[in-house]
């Protein structure tokens, strides 16, 4: 049947007349943007959100029947937000607004901020810094240091403008642009501020889709999809890498970057980019828009910003290093080749794989032992029966160049009576605790234990002591591995860890009900995980209840400082600092400390390395995505364990793999227990002989990554850098991250696919030439087929550029 054309257009106002009236709860604000809506029930994907429309209106939201996966259907309402109070102030470093909660709408969670103080700092010219904080009850703040601004910048490169919205009962929002262009890098103008005790959420448009950074998530892709809605947690958590899709996990870095488009329509990079770091460490998570706008939660402390207007990319990463501490400069040993293993199993066998790899001609600088060199898995012990002569051992090999690193975790077993550290550590008052002063407790690899508090400078020195003694008296080493510092407890709100078979011991922690251990939002970092669960995920899961108490006795309160809610995230980064400082101490020399949980500015103290990822393809490409992003970080002294760490390489993936790992900032192979060897002698001749000449091309180049760790350190230039750092103005370039750059000089393009003898290479315009045989490759600007047989990475070189090289030998002291 057909239906007239006028019966059409009836219908069709008949539908948009009732799509707009028939919904109560929907006005010509709502209805303007649907895209431009802010989700207001996050949350609602996971399995105990209790998500449902009176939920969402129970949170004095907007609820719309329309169904699909673009729309939000639990949404701010448009008028929520904040209220200029009274004209600008101007400040000795920048300005002050006094903002007031608009009062006329109910808020979405509890305690609302009502007085809100924004204070815009211009703290260089190129940095600006901007904070939303609570006018009337002081907060938390995150305890790093910072480099000092000089005051007041005489000459900005760009401007902070604020507005208020007339059709949206005077809203304020503001926007921070280039002077140059007036690009906006931060705009607010989309709505979205909700400020609360437990919900702090800021919405800024993005100037464009190319965005990278955030972590430590185990992303897919380098650049961000922004169009789709896909929310990321970001909490330090025990949570290895192949465990889950989009995952928090070991450290916390909530800072990105956005290349700068010419256009909207046509995407092409400007070659300007921007950064932005929000210092806060408290559990939160950030999603994307498809305006392209980006959304970040937090549930504590306040919403601290710093924006970096580079304009380059390696401009924005040496502002952002310079503000938050530029990165140790490692020893040169360190940049060797390092082998390791979780469970050797006994000294003979670590002896045994030591030395058929230097018999095979693979260079090797440093030796690693696992926990299981220690007796019953306790710190600064050495297992009797199966270790013995281990301390004999590493001062053999240093003889013949070597270096030596062994682990070391921060718990210490709840054996009052016979282990010293946890004795003495009860006498100093080390050790974490609850309210009431009792010691809080958990399971770990020894079984139950204790936590130090590294906040305390009494902690700190016992730390040192006890390190500097197993230095002296047990066994010399030359850097240390802390792992387990998110930190990391097993079983924790479970009946029983997973290891009780192992320890004897069934006990976990349990943490009461609070708002703090089950807050109001509990974001994704939570709520990621209620699909492996019977219950909602919580933040305690796997570590200390959030209630424990840290940090010195607070003189204004007579309590420690600080709440484990607020500083979970910064016990790594609180523990690596003293660690590298005993192990100098001990030494007498410049060392490295390799922690497996970072936050802003770790990088000054250690490097990282990319934690328990998995022998596949998939994981050997995501690897040079966290490779790049700790770059970003300012850890360029990163590295995924080489030819996977749990289950077993196939001897061409161990062989890809080690072509990829022999250009890893860290270079480490090391795989867990109860998993064949992995090591390069443990495989074929053939295959050992491709990867011993791998890795004598890195320590060819050794000087040239030398150099480059020293311009990171000085200058905070990024070692790894991806394409699009030396030519931002080439769009063919923002999406590669399979091909990556070594300084501005070396360019390479693994094989990172199962069976392939040839590889997709873009050539970018400046001339570049084939490292074997020196032809200069064509065309340029362009993807181009390279043959790539197994014994083969593709190496280039850049035209015009100087690359100080070396003789390799069997480690960095022959070389030298």
């Amino acid at each position: 049947m057909r239906i007239p054309r006028y019966s059409l257009i009836l219908l069709t106002f008949i539908i948009v007349i009732v799509s707009v009236i028939g919904n109560p709860h929907r006005s010509r604000h709502q209805e303007a943007a649907i895209t431009d809506r802010i989700d207001c029930y996050p949350e609602a994907e996971a399995k105990y959100s209790n998500f449902s429309k009176d939920a969402c209106l129970a949170r004095n939201c907007l609820f719309d029947n329309i169904t699909g996966s673009s729309v939000i259907p639990c949404y701010l309402r448009p008028t929520y937000g904040y209220l200029l109070k009274q004209d600008v102030q101007r400040t000795a470093t920048g300005i002050r607004l006094r903002l007031q909660r608009n009062q006329a709408i109910a808020s979405p969670f509890p305690e609302p901020i009502e007085n809100i103080l924004l204070d815009v700092q211009y703290y260089t010219n190129y940095i600006v810094r901007f904070k939303l904080y609570d006018a009337d009850n002081p907060r938390y703040e995150v305890p790093i240091s910072l480099t000092a601004s000089p005051g007041r910048a005489p000459s900005p490169l760009y401007e902070f403008i604020y507005s208020t919205d007339n059709t949206r009962d005077n809203l304020f929002s503001f926007k921070i642009r280039r002077r140059a262009n007036s690009i906006a890098l931060f705009d607010t103008s989309i709505g979205g501020l909700v400020l609360n005790n437990q919900f702090l959420q800021i919405v800024t448009r993005l100037q464009s889709p190319h965005v990278y950074g955030f972590g430590e998530n185990n992303h897919e892709t380098l650049k961000h999809n922004v169009t789709e809605r896909k929310i990321w947690g970001i909490f330090a958590r025990d949570q290895a890498i192949n465990w889950n899709t989009n995952a928090n996990h070991y450290g916390t870095h909530p800072f990105y970057l956005v290349m700068e488009q010419t256009s909207k329509s046509t995407q092409v990079p400007s070659g300007q980019m921007h950064g932005v770091l929000l210092l806060n460490s408290n559990a939160m998570d950030y999603s994307f828009g498809p305006e392209p706008s980006l959304t970040i939660r937090t549930i504590g402390g306040i919403l601290d910003f710093f924006v970096f207007l580079g304009p380059s990319p390696e401009q924005v990463i040496q502002q952002y290093t310079w503000l938050v501490g530029r990165s140790f400069l490692p020893p040169y040993w360190g940049l060797g080749f390092h082998l390791s293993r979780w469970d050797y199993g006994n000294l003979t066998h670590m002896q045994m794989v030591n030395k058929r790899n230097r018999d095979a001609g693979v260079p090797l600088d440093v030796q690693y032992a696992d926990i299981d060199y220690m007796d019953a898995e306790k710190d600064f012990t050495i297992d009797p029966i199966n270790y013995r002569g281990l301390k004999e051992f590493f001062s053999q090999i240093r003889t013949d160049g070597m270096r030596t690193i062994v682990i070391l975790d921060p718990g210490a077993i709840d054996d009052q009576k016979y282990y010293a550290p946890t004795i003495e550590g009860i006498k100093e008052d080390v050790f974490i605790k609850w309210e009431n002063g009792s010691l809080m407790k958990g399971t770990c690899w020894p079984g139950e234990l204790f936590m130090p508090d590294f906040f305390t400078n009494r902690t700190r020195r016992w730390w040192s002591r006890w390190i500097k003694d197993f230095y002296r008296i047990n066994l010399t080493v030359d850097g240390l591995w802390i792992d387990m510092n998110e930190p990391a407890l097993f079983g924790t709100n479970d009946d029983f860890p997973w290891n009780w078979y192992m320890t004897g011991t069934n006990y976990t922690l349990k943490c009461p009900h609070s708002k703090l251990d089950d807050p109001p939002y509990r974001t994704k970092a939570a709520f990621r995980y209620d699909e492996t669960m019977n219950r909602p995920g919580r933040l305690s899961d796997r570590t200390l209840c959030m209630t424990a108490l840290q940090g010195e006795i607070d003189p204004s309160t007579g309590r420690p400082k600080y709440r484990h809610y607020d500083v979970h995230s910064l016990y790594g980064w609180s523990q690596t600092k003293p660690t590298l400082d005993a192990i100098q101490s001990a030494t007498g020399k410049r060392s490295m400390v390799l922690p497996r949980s970072t936050f802003v500015g770790s990088g000054q103290w250690g490097g990282h390395w990319l934690g328990d990822n998995e022998a596949s393809w998939f994981e050997m490409k995501q690897s040079l995505i966290g490779m790049i992003e700790f770059n970003w970080f300012g850890i360029p002294f990163n590295g995924a364990d080489i030819c996977g760490f749990d289950k077993s390489p196939t001897e061409e993936m161990c062989i890809r793999w080690m072509q990829v790992g022999a250009f890893y900032p860290f270079c480490r192979n090391h795989n867990i227990w109860m998993t064949p060897d992995q090591d390069p002698a443990a495989w074929s001749p053939s295959a050992t002989a491709i990867m011993a000449s791998t890795l004598r091309i890195r320590y060819t180049l050794l000087p040239y990554y030398y150099t480059l760790f020293y311009k990171a350190h000085t200058q905070g230039s990024t070692v790894i850098r991806p394409l699009f750092h030396e030519y931002p103005t080439d769009k063919n370039t923002l999406d590669i991250f399979l091909q990556f750059l070594v300084g501005r000089s070396i360019m390479l393009a693994p094989v990172t696919d199962d069976g392939a003898r040839q590889v997709q290479a873009y050539i970018p315009s400046s001339d570049w030439y084939d490292y074997y045989t020196g032809i200069r490759m064509s065309p340029k600007k362009q993807f181009i087929t390279l043959d790539a047989p197994l014994n083969t990475i593709p190496i280039f070189l850049r035209g015009g550029a100087i690359i100080p090289t070396q003789e390799p030998a069997n480690n960095t002291k022959y070389s030298r």
